[in-house]
């Protein structure tokens, strides 16, 4: 057990590039004994393990259990780049996983719906996004286009696959978006510091890593969306079919022709950027190459700031110019772990977790947290249920009965 603690310690040292005396001195350690932990000649006490945890960015259980999730993430993280490894959103996501293994471990398991995603082990990266696009769309049904399109696909996620989206804003944090691809935690995460457009397509993007089982079943971390790798390529095509259907761009084209308020219907429309539609409509071949870097190079940005007259901007009302304008400076809804809130709510219930780690899940504080538990708690009080007997009962005016004087009905005090 030491030996193996020992290499585990050592081998995430040197992946972020410490050298021993420097972990040592952080940890309050002799070099010596931190030589010999390291070679697996003594024993870790419990708070050394924490002290040495918290220097390489990861948690205890990643020592303790190097094949469980929270000890596969460091690896991950690793190949992500030492700034994600070590920014904030990381360890928020280190910090659910970890509560999710917990939880597990004590009997409050996840239940995802994703038994019946195709597999595409082994195909084409086109191919798979392609597929994995038409499940999604039988499964996930049409999701409302225009300025609820962000909203309403997180909400359809979590409902109809039955796991968690995380979104929020990590100013200055190089992590765009991340996806938890073990099956038994999958979870989405958005950096919401970009505006609605982007945000949508990496939430898309997203969700194609989790539902072809990419990065050895463990996490994607994203900085950039470049297609750099296959597993890239695919969760980009599998955005670009599932928010921009073949079907609907190649209709609205046909139907308009290829013109910039063309192009602005189906940004609005689609709720995507203007970059990501060229690029879709590059890959279906409605334009080449070079029609490509001549669209990309529109300022297509200040098009859209000066809609004036939105007859020409592809018969949009002067009420959805703006709300399209302002899409550009919006940032989407904060959105909370529910499902994983669900379950520590349970666990704390039963003594599994304390209540500082269940309002870490709140960023909230504990009285507060305490409070609303307290009120939960107190849901079957006899004077509770007569409360809500009182609030539930029918209070409308019998049958034939005098109508109330105005004076009366008006004569209380309304605050």
């Amino acid at each position: 057990m030491e030996a193996e603690l020992g290499t585990r310690i050592k081998s995430l040292r040197e992946a972020l590039g410490l050298r021993a005396s420097d972990l040592a001195t952080s940890v309050d350690l002799d070099p010596t004994a931190l030589s010999k932990i390291e070679n697996g000649r003594r024993a870790v006490k419990s708070v050394e393990l924490a002290r040495i945890a918290r220097a390489l960015h990861v948690s205890p259980l990643a020592l303790l259990q190097p094949e469980s999730l929270i000890g596969r993430l460091p690896v991950a993280a690793r190949q992500a780049g030492s700034t994600i490894a070590m920014g904030a959103a990381y360890d928020r996501l280190e910090s659910l996983s970890e509560l999710h293994v917990v939880l597990t471990d004590n009997g409050f398991p996840n239940s995802p719906h994703l038994a019946s995603v195709p597999s595409v082990a082994g195909m084409y990266w086109l191919e798979a996004a392609k597929a994995l696009a038409v499940w999604a769309r039988e499964h996930l049904g049409d999701i409302p286009e225009g300025d609820e399109r962000f909203a309403a696909l997180v909400e359809t996620i979590e409902t109809t696959l039955g796991f968690d989206v995380v979104v929020e804003a990590h100013e200055g944090d190089p992590l765009s978006g991340a996806a938890i691809t073990d099956p038994s935690f999958p979870l989405l995460f958005v950096n919401a510091v970009h505006p609605l457009p982007r945000s949508l397509f990496t939430l898309a993007h997203e969700l194609g890593h989790v539902l072809a089982g990419h990065n050895g079943s463990t996490i994607t971390l994203d900085r950039e969306l470049s297609g750099s790798t296959d597993d890239e390529r695919t969760a980009n095509a599998f955005a670009a079919e599932f928010l921009m259907p073949e079907d609907t761009v190649r209709q609205t084209i046909e139907e308009q022709g290829r013109k910039y308020p063309t192009l602005v219907q189906l940004a609005y429309r689609l709720s995507v950027s203007f970059e990501s539609l060229i690029y879709r409509l590059h890959n279906l071949g409605v334009i080449n190459a070079r029609g490509r870097d001549k669209l990309m190079r529109v300022n297509w940005r200040g098009i859209v700031l000066s809609i004036s007259s939105p007859g020409a901007f592809g018969g949009l009302s002067k009420n959805q110019a703006a709300r399209f304008q302002a899409r550009w400076a919006t940032p989407p809804p904060p959105n909370p772990p529910a499902m994983l809130i669900q379950r520590a709510t349970n666990g704390y219930r039963k003594g599994v977790i304390g209540g500082q780690a269940l309002a870490s899940l709140f960023g909230g504080d504990i009285e507060q947290l305490l409070t609303q538990q307290l009120l939960t708690d107190l849901q079957d009080d006899p004077d509770m249920v007569e409360a809500r007997e009182i609030i539930d009962a029918n209070y409308a005016p019998a049958a034939g009965a005098d109508a109330e004087d105005p004076e009366e009905r008006f004569s209380g005090i309304p605050f």
